[in-house]
């Protein structure tokens, strides 16, 4: 007989560094306006985010480009609307859209109908293109280079321990108890935050709704409600009392598209087996 259970992580913490740009894959390339380095250089580069993307790309052949204008005016999401309130966001799922802005080139545009720039929640590999009317369209991927951030910026941290942008969605202020659960679902705001669930729901949980295995306890399957913004490994052990749990040899699992996930894997004989799903923050530092 196998038993199943679900176990959260509690939040990490934040890393900010000059940026989060891996220091070999740094290239973004524009027919028109040849390489764009995403690390510039190093004091200034670029850092994406879980919320927001800023700093500076540099290109020899048209100068700096910004990201994003810093803070944003709601200490979330760039509006897109001032001088002074402009940028690239993530929409969590790794989505970017938004301006960048070159003095010598005006504005480069990040959208999801034509160009669908986009960071692998799994690699940190950007793909897709950004749009520039002056230059035309500047490749994030090729055959050739690539450009990849090591990790996302959670954004500043709440004295609770929990990124300001992500207390400001659900609670519209920083003072929260992280260990405190509004809706008594058994989950904490913290649990919720790294679960990638709505605190402010209770339907909103990680929790594993259908399993299967077979006769041999060989050939298994575990389905859990997912996120998009999150990606989850499958744990299991024989033993409660003094656990230590393995992983089911799938890895980081990214989430289906749906608001579910099937996972099927293959695992040794035992009298019982016990399982977790474990949500894991996508490029944690």
């Amino acid at each position: 007989m196998a038993l199943v259970s679900i176990f959260i992580l509690q939040p990490l913490a934040a890393l900010h560094a000059s940026t989060s740009i891996d220091a070999i894959n740094r290239y973004a390339y524009g027919g028109n306006i040849g390489w764009i380095d995403w690390v510039a250089n190093t004091n200034n580069g670029a850092i994406l985010g879980d919320y927001v993307c800023s700093g500076y790309l540099y290109s020899a052949n048209i100068g700096w480009i910004n990201l994003g204008s810093g803070s944003p005016a709601n200490n979330i999401q760039y509006q897109n609307n001032s001088a002074t309130d402009f940028g690239v966001n993530n929409d969590g799922a790794g989505n970017l859209t938004g301006y960048a802005w070159g003095a010598n080139i005006g504005w480069i545009t990040f959208e999801q109908t034509y160009g669908k720039p986009k960071i692998n929640l799994l690699t940190g590999a950007l793909s897709g293109y950004a749009w520039s009317a002056n230059c035309g369209w500047i490749s994030l991927s090729n055959a050739v280079a690539h450009v990849q951030t090591d990790y996302l910026y959670p954004g500043q941290l709440a004295l609770n321990g929990l990124p300001i942008p992500w207390l400001l969605t659900y609670f519209g202020t920083t003072n929260v108890n992280a260990n405190s659960d509004p809706t008594g679902k058994g989950m904490t705001v913290g649990q919720d935050y790294v679960a990638g669930t709505n605190p402010n729901s209770v339907n909103s949980v990680l929790r594993i709704t259908a399993e299967s295995f077979n006769s041999q306890g060989t050939v298994n399957s575990l389905t859990w409600l997912s996120e998009p913004t999150r990606l989850y490994y499958i744990l299991g052990n024989t033993n409660l009392l003094t656990p230590t749990w393995q992983d089911s040899n799938l890895g980081l699992i990214l989430p289906s598209s749906g608001s579910t996930t099937i996972a099927g894997f293959t695992d040794t004989k035992a009298g019982a087996k016990f399982y977790h799903v474990q949500a894991v923050l996508p490029l944690s530092p």
